[in-house]
């Protein structure tokens, strides 16, 4: 990959909680971290293009967008995993995966790459940091 290639890639990664009886706050008071998005079922929000839409699901959404400057997914995926484990603390997963059961909600990775091939793999570390949660990662790949 040529530096061109990486000045012109775009990638970004999030880390969402969904649930019908989510409630963001909790994430972020575990988290100490403000989401990017976030909202309860029933709650009026605005989408991205500045509509309001009301929400069918409960969600706390943190994206690495604009808070990492690389275009090296790696790179998201630890701002993310930080986030998570902070000096490799594993209390934070721990409550989550309890607000989790409790709340009947879901943990996913979103992972979003445009350059030119060879395209990204997930690391075996953030596979097994993310499961922990559990958190399933889902990876859209677009090569130009």
């Amino acid at each position: 990959m040529t530096k061109d290639d990486i000045d012109t890639a775009k990638t970004f990664a999030s880390l969402r909680f969904v649930g019908e009886r989510l409630d963001p706050d909790r994430v972020t008071a575990i988290l100490g971290t403000a989401p990017t998005t976030a909202y309860r079922k029933g709650e009026v929000y605005k989408e991205s293009r500045g509509r309001e839409a009301r929400g069918r699901t409960g969600v706390w959404l943190l994206s690495s967008k604009g808070a990492v400057n690389s275009s090296d997914l790696k790179d998201h995926l630890e701002y993310l995993r930080q986030v998570l484990y902070p000096a490799d603390s594993h209390e934070r997963v721990e409550r989550l995966k309890a607000l989790l059961c409790e709340m009947r909600a879901e943990a996913d990775i979103g992972c979003f790459w445009h350059g030119h091939p060879p395209a990204p793999s997930i690391p075996t570390e953030f596979k097994n940091a993310f499961a922990e949660l559990p958190a399933t990662i889902e990876v859209d790949v677009v090569t130009a």
